[in-house]
């Protein structure tokens, strides 16, 4: 994956998050095994999409969950 890639999909993800709009189906079609850290504080992520990234996201070493 390239770095411009890779940007855009934080940007993506970090958007959808202010805005409320991060949910199970954003974050796993967004899902990278690349991320180390995921941060979907205030998001309407469910324990069944956070298990689903995880088991995507093979290198993922920190989830923040506030």
């Amino acid at each position: 994956m390239s770095f411009i890639y890779y940007m855009i999909q934080l940007a993506i993800m970090s958007i959808a998050r202010r805005i409320r709009l991060l949910n199970d189906e954003v974050l796993t079609s967004l899902a990278e095994s690349s991320w180390e850290i995921l941060d979907i504080s205030g998001s309407d992520v469910t324990d069944a999409g956070l298990a689903t990234v995880a088991n995507v996201c093979s290198n993922l070493r920190a989830v923040d969950i506030r």
